[in-house]
């Protein structure tokens, strides 16, 4: 069974714990320029991860044939070896989830290795494909219905007296 990343974003305080042991993780350095989550700060107390959903929109478009699914797992891995380090992948990620490593010149994406789960608010967490596509319509459904309410909060000024 394929699994996937899901957020929850009103866990998320935008701490970006999840970055540093991604990048530790993946590179042995505290370096969130080089993890394969990123957060996002949308608006004041709107904080959202950005990472991999193991689309695969990546692997077609790699011209070194450097991005592949894992047989057993169906995760979206990146052979370094093959990888050129062209960016194609990055221009092919419709999430922003995918880049190159500036130190190293090679893709980097999330490749479920489980860091980030330690995130201190368990805003994280793998779940499977169709327990992540229900994850996301609730949080597009609360999203939707609490927004107009958290703009007032956040924006609305009292008139003069």
């Amino acid at each position: 069974m394929a699994r996937v990343l899901v957020a929850d974003n009103e866990l998320c305080t935008g701490c970006g714990i999840c970055e540093l042991l991604c990048s530790y993780a993946k590179f042995k350095v505290f370096n969130p320029r080089r993890a394969a989550i990123h957060v996002v700060k949308l608006e004041p107390g709107m904080d959202a991860p950005i990472f991999c959903t193991q689309c695969g929109l990546c692997i077609p478009a790699c011209p070194e044939g450097a991005l592949s699914r894992n047989p057993q797992t169906q995760v979206v891995v990146v052979d370094k070896e093959k990888c050129t380090g062209c960016g194609v992948c990055v221009l092919a990620c419709p999430y922003g989830a995918v880049h190159v490593d500036p130190v190293t010149n090679k893709a980097v994406k999330c490749e479920l290795c489980g860091y980030c789960l330690k995130c201190p608010q368990s805003a994280l967490k793998v779940v499977d494909v169709e327990e992540a596509v229900d994850w996301r319509r609730r949080n597009f459904a609360r999203a939707y219905t609490t927004a107009p309410q958290m703009f007032r909060k956040l924006w609305y000024k009292p008139p003069l007296k």
